[in-house]
């Protein structure tokens, strides 16, 4: 519990509240106005939080009436509780208001807000995700968000005085050395939450301090989280697009101006237009969900070549390269023929190339792995996130496979085998290994042939992988593993291709697919040596021929493996080719 000597608001009279409630409604700096705060944190799509309870993601709804027993809400999971906790569940209320100006909709939220403050502000509690660093950092930003709308829309003194005990509370928690760690985004939810929460009060002394604490932290998490190159150092453009997205909100109100880091951000945002899919969804590696990138919801970016797609061709300006090579994250893509305006996005070739492993987090089992689209058509797909839910137990023998989830579903989209890679012994890739930063080697066009090249050191045994890409025609991947501990392994490469796809009955020579429409068919290859199992689809036991692409749902894919056998070194080779039906 906070001293007397530590609270800044305690003492100030009705007089004293009433005048910063008017300087904060003057101030536009940071201007908390703008829904784009709330849209930024990824906000709950039931629109009527109110009158039907709140809805995050799978779990259960959860009827938010007054009074609230704050200790026992969404005590049986984390990641819920990390929400609830957070105040997630203001976001449409407060996107509502913003709207339509309707002062219903901010009054439930500042009475809720009242309500947590009370219970937590000034009393101890034994829930540790009341103060854990998700929550703090992006709860502070919604805070700051009500105390900046509530000023300016009739808030009352006592309500004001009870959000400024809650800001004396996070004053003291953001001071915590435990409340900041930059290895991971949860340190940029936590910067800028200060950054913000400082700003919207910085007529106070301690409060403009905590700001420029905040601005110090954004600056480390855009170095650490952010490589030279731009790409985000957690292996999945859902978070990268979160992050940069969020990063540049606080550019544009003036919260990070140093040039170097607004440089940073600039290439952050030229990469996330490669990891745009032609379907107009971001390709879904690491932990990537299903996020439709051309609908008009996502504010432009910093790349005028990342906007031309995100926009349909609208605004912005084509990309003058069909090749896109990230070496310090470990990224390569190919978009092929770039869409030149409105039309024709759909139909180019795309493949998105990984190489990398800079650390656990949100790091799947999937080293080396790659996604292809082409004809308008998904074709090598993988496993999606599925979602987090509740954690294992810490002695759980399952968290020394690098798994941290119960759910045995989650567990599988983070598998070897849900991605196209290369497995030793049926094994997952090790994720406690030594990071090794990226693996990606060269990358070129060669007349009409794009081929991208990686490496992976697994601790015993290499591989390194070439893909070949001729757009529209076909591709081979040649997977070049090897003992260096002289083992003898058996070794396997698993591709996991669209289940909108149709499986030939009868292939004259390979297996075969065809799209709906049956106008071509796709030819898979291998050279002898390699024996082929399957294809397997929807397996619940075990456990393959699956992916998820929202969270919570789950749709068959067509699960191919190739193996070689008790050896020390194998080359496979795997074609897959077109065919025209005529």
């Amino acid at each position: 519990m906070q001293s007397a000597s530590e609270l800044l608001f305690q003492q100030l009279t009705d007089a004293d509240i009433e005048a910063l409630r008017e300087w904060v409604a003057s101030s536009h700096r940071p201007d908390l106005s703008d829904a784009v705060w709330f849209d930024s944190l990824i906000s709950d799509s039931d629109s009527d939080v109110i009158n039907n309870g709140w809805k995050a993601g799978d779990y259960d709804r959860l009827d938010l009436s007054l009074p609230l027993a704050w200790d026992s809400l969404c005590a049986d999971d984390r990641s819920w509780g990390s929400q609830l906790h957070g105040w997630k569940f203001m976001d449409r209320p407060i996107q509502e208001f913003i709207r339509t100006g309707e002062k219903t909709y901010l009054q439930w939220c500042l009475d809720r807000a009242v309500s947590w403050s009370e219970r937590y502000s000034g009393q101890e509690t034994d829930n540790a995700i009341v103060w854990y660093n998700m929550a703090l950092g992006q709860r502070a930003l919604r805070l700051a968000g009500l105390i900046y709308l509530g000023a300016k829309n009739g808030i009352t003194i006592q309500e004001l005085r009870s959000l400024l005990g809650a800001v004396d509370r996070h004053r003291l928690e953001f001071a915590l050395e435990s409340s900041f760690n930059p290895r991971t985004n949860h340190g940029y939810f936590v910067a800028i939450g200060q950054t913000v929460l400082g700003a919207a009060l910085e007529a106070v002394p301690e409060l403009s301090g905590l700001a420029e604490e905040g601005r110090r932290r954004l600056a480390v998490m855009i170095r650490t989280q952010f490589l030279p190159d731009g790409g985000h150092s957690e292996h999945s453009p859902e978070y990268h697009r979160m992050l940069m997205q969020s990063f540049q909100i606080a550019v544009d109100n003036g919260l990070i101006e140093d040039s170097e880091l607004t440089g940073r951000l600039r290439k952050a945002a030229d990469l996330l237009g490669w990891m745009i899919q032609p379907n107009g969804s971001l390709v879904p590696l690491g932990d990537t969900p299903y996020v439709k990138m051309i609908d008009g919801s996502h504010p432009l970016t910093l790349s005028p070549e990342t906007n031309f797609l995100m926009s349909g061709g609208s605004f912005g300006q084509a990309c003058p390269t069909e090749l896109g090579v990230f070496p310090d994250s470990g990224y390569a893509f190919v978009r092929s023929p770039q869409p030149q305006g409105e039309a024709g996005q759909s139909t180019s070739s795309y493949l998105a190339f990984t190489a990398a492993f800079h650390g656990r987090a949100h790091k799947h089992a999937d080293d080396l792995n790659f996604v292809w689209y082409d004809r308008g058509q998904e074709i090598l797909v993988e496993g999606g996130r599925y979602g987090y839910g509740a954690q294992l137990p810490v002695d759980s023998p399952l968290r020394a496979d690098g798994f941290y989830y119960a759910d045995p579903f989650r567990r599988f989209v983070e598998s070897t085998m849900a991605h196209n890679t290369v497995t030793a012994n049926g094994r997952n890739h090790d994720r406690r290994r030594t990071p090794q930063g990226s693996g990606l080697g060269l990358c070129e066009q060669v007349g009409d042939v794009f081929v991208l090249n990686g490496r992976m050191d697994h601790g015993g045994w290499t591989h390194r992988r070439k893909v070949e890409l001729k757009p529209g025609i076909g591709l081979t991947v040649t997977d070049d593993v090897q003992s260096t501990d002289a083992v003898k392994r058996d070794y396997q490469v698993w591709f996991n291709l669209s289940g909108a796809l149709t499986l030939n009955a009868s292939p004259a020579a390979g297996l075969s697919w065809s799209p709906a429409g049956g106008e071509w068919h796709l030819t898979l290859r291998t050279e002898p040596g390699t024996s082929v199992q399957g294809p397997v689809r929807e397996s619940d036991n075990p456990l393959r021929g699956w992916r998820s692409v929202e969270d919570g749902t789950r749709e068959g894919v067509w699960s191919i493996c190739l193996e070689a056998r008790k050896t020390r070194h194998h080359v496979f080779r795997t074609r897959f080719s077109f065919d025209n039906d005529d």
